[in-house]
C-alpha cells in the first residue's frame, strides 16, 4: 500500500525494523495511529537473529535480555508473548574471567571478593581507599564554551582512580568487552556507563552511592509489600522487584516476528533512498515510490540515519556518520556434553583486558544452553563465542574456517573442549556496537538540533541513548507515548 501526495498521509512512518522501530511503531498503532515500518531487509528484527540447526537454537545476536525498567517485560506481556518468557537460570549469576592463563569465578559478594584469587591483596586494600578519593574538580570553563572532548574521562581512567589498575584488567574491562565490544582507553565514563558516573556525582564514592542506593531500595521494597498486601496475585507479582534476565521459549527473534504481525504493515525488502520535507508532511522515497506521513522515526544506523537525511537537513545530518562502531564476529557452536570438560556453571566467561588475557583471541563466550532449556539436544551443550571488537577489529572479519579454527582452540584451552562440534554457525556484524566515546555528546546535540529544526522528525536506535535491547525498547516506548500524547493534545474537541 502507498499514499500519494494527494492521499491522505500517514500519521508516522518509522524507517528501520529492528527492536526499537518496531517497539515504536507498536505503541503508535496501539494508540490509534496509522503507522508503516520500512526495512531493507528481509526480515524484521534487526540484531534479534534466532537461528535453528541439528536440534540446536543459537541466537547470534543478543542472547538475554535484562527486565531493567517495566517496559520491556510490558511489550512482551502486550504483544501476547508472556506465556514464551523465559528466566534464566540461578547459575547465570556466576560469571567466570579468563586471567594468567586460567578462568577463575568474578567474586559475587565481600566475602568471595576477600577469598578471591582473582584480585591481589594490594587490590584489595586499595578497595578500601576508594570512599576516601576526592572527586577532581570540573575544568574551568569560560561563560559559554562548550564542554571540551579532551576534558571527558575514559572508564579506563576513571577507574584507575578509583580502584586501580587491578580492577581495570580483570573486571571493568571484560566488563566494557563484553558489553560493548570496546575500548575502556576511548569509552567516555559519562556517556557509556552514565549510571557509575552518577554514583561518583552524587555520593563523592561509588562504595557510598551503592551502599544508599541498597538502601533505597530496601526501603521501597518494604514500601511496596506493604501495598501490595491485599492484591491479587496477578496485581502483587506486577509490583516485584525488575531485573530477571529472561529470553523467550523459541528465541529472541520470536519478539520481532510478534511485534511486526500485530503492527501489520511492516514492508521489508523496502530500501529507502532519501527524507524530504515538502513544507506539509515528510516524504520517505523508497525504490517503489514514496510514502507520506506527518511524522518519520528513523530506527537505523547512524550511517544510514546521515545518509537519509543529507537533502532534508542541508548536509549536516552527515556528522552522524563518524559515530564509531565495533565490529563483531559471533561462532555458535553445538557440542557432545560429554566433550566439554567444564562445568558450565555459570553465565560464561570474558578474557580479561591486557596481559592478564593473555592465550585466548574471544572476548569471551556464553554457555547459552546452561541459561534456557530448548538450546541443545539431551546430552549436548550450546556455546556462543565472540570476537573482534573496537580492540581486534581485524578478528571480526576472518573466513568462516579461520573464525572456527580460533573459537575451537580458545574454547580448548579456556573449557576443556575436544573435538569437532556437531553443528557450528558463524555471523559477522561489521557495524555491531555504536561506541559512546569520548566526544559523545556532540552526536546527541545534533540529534536534538535536527529534531528541533525538522518538527515531526524522531532518530532512534541504539547509537545515542544506550546500545542494548531493554534501553532501546525503554526509549522507544517513552517516544511513543510523548508522540500520541502530543497527538492527542492536538486533536480538536467535539463541540469546539
Amino acid at each position: 500500500m502507498e499514499t500519494s501526495s494527494t492521499a491522505r498521509p500517514l500519521d508516522a512512518v518509522v524507517v528501520g525494523a529492528g527492536i526499537s522501530g518496531l517497539t515504536a511503531a507498536f505503541r503508535l498503532v496501539r494508540a490509534g495511529m496509522r503507522v508503516a515500518v520500512l526495512e531493507a531487509s528481509p526480515r524484521p528484527g534487526g540484531a534479534l537473529v534466532t537461528h535453528e540447526a541439528a536440534g540446536f537454537r543459537f541466537e547470534l545476536g543478543p542472547n538475554t535480555v535484562l527486565e531493567s525498567d517495566p517496559s520491556l517485560p510490558a511489550l512482551i506481556r502486550d504483544c501476547g508473548l508472556d506465556g514464551e518468557r523465559l528466566a534464566a537460570a540461578p547459575a547465570a549469576r556466576r560469571r567466570w574471567v579468563w586471567h594468567g592463563g586460567r578462568l577463575r569465578a568474578l567474586p559475587s559478594g565481600p566475602l568471595a571478593f576477600l577469598l578471591s584469587p582473582l584480585f591481589p591483596p594490594a587490590a584489595k586494600l586499595r578497595l578500601l581507599r576508594e570512599p576516601f578519593v576526592r572527586v577532581p574538580p570540573a575544568p574551568a570553563r569560560a561563560a559559554g564554551e562548550h564542554e571540551n572532548e579532551d576534558d571527558e574521562e575514559t572508564i579506563a581512567a576513571f577507574v584507575r582512580r578509583r580502584l586501580g589498575e587491578a580492577f581495570l584488567e580483570r573486571a571493568v574491562g571484560p566488563f566494557v568487552s563484553g558489553v560493548y565490544a570496546g575500548d575502556p582507553e576511548r569509552l567516555a565514563v559519562r556517556w557509556a556507563t552514565p549510571r557509575i558516573a552518577a554514583l561518583e556525582a552524587e555520593h563523592g564514592s561509588l562504595i557510598r552511592g551503592m551502599l544508599a542506593r541498597s538502601m533505597a531500595r530496601a526501603r521501597g521494597g518494604a514500601r511496596a509489600r506493604g501495598r501490595d498486601r491485599g492484591k491479587g496475585d496477578g496485581e502483587a507479582l506486577r509490583s516485584t522487584p525488575r531485573g530477571a534476565m529472561v529470553s523467550l521459549r523459541g528465541g529472541l527473534e520470536e519478539l520481532p516476528r510478534r511485534l511486526a504481525r500485530e503492527i501489520g504493515d511492516v514492508r521489508c525488502g523496502t530500501v529507502c533512498r532519501a527524507i524530504r520535507h515538502d513544507g506539509r508532511t515528510f516524504v520517505v522515497e523508497h525504490a517503489g515510490g514514496a510514502v507520506h506521513a506527518s511524522r518519520v522515526l528513523l530506527a537505523v544506523p547512524a550511517g544510514a540515519a546521515a545518509a537519509l537525511l543529507d537533502e532534508a537537513t542541508a548536509g549536516r545530518s552527515r556528522l552522524l556518520a563518524e559515530l564509531p562502531y565495533a565490529p563483531v564476529a559471533v561462532v555458535a557452536a553445538g557440542y557432545r556434553r560429554q566433550d566439554v570438560a567444564h562445568p558450565l556453571d555459570g553465565f560464561g566467561f570474558l578474557r580479561a583486558t591486557g596481559g592478564g588475557g593473555a592465550g585466548l583471541r574471544v572476548l569471551g563466550c556464553l554457555f547459552t544452553s546452561s541459561l534456557f532449556p530448548g538450546r541443545a539436544p539431551e546430552g549436548c551443550v550450546t556455546l556462543t563465542a565472540f570476537l573482534g571488537g573496537r580492540t581486534d577489529p581485524e578478528a571480526a572479519a576472518w573466513s568462516d574456517e579461520q573464525l572456527g579454527a580460533a573459537v575451537q582452540a580458545d574454547l580448548g584451552r579456556a573449557l576443556g573442549v575436544r573435538g569437532e562440534p556437531l553443528a557450528r554457525v558463524v555471523r559477522r556484524w561489521p557495524r555491531a556496537i555504536p561506541q559512546y566515546e569520548r566526544g559523545h555528546g556532540r552526536f546527541v546535540a545534533l540529534q536534538a538540533e535536527l529534531e528541533r529544526d525538522l518538527p515531526g522528525l524522531h532518530l532512534a536506535g541504539n547509537y545515542l541513548h544506550g546500545i542494548s535491547v531493554p534501553d532501546c525498547v525503554r526509549n522507544a516506548t517513552a517516544l511513543a507515548e510523548r508522540i500520541a500524547a502530543g497527538r492527542q493534545a492536538s486533536l480538536p474537541v467535539m463541540g469546539k
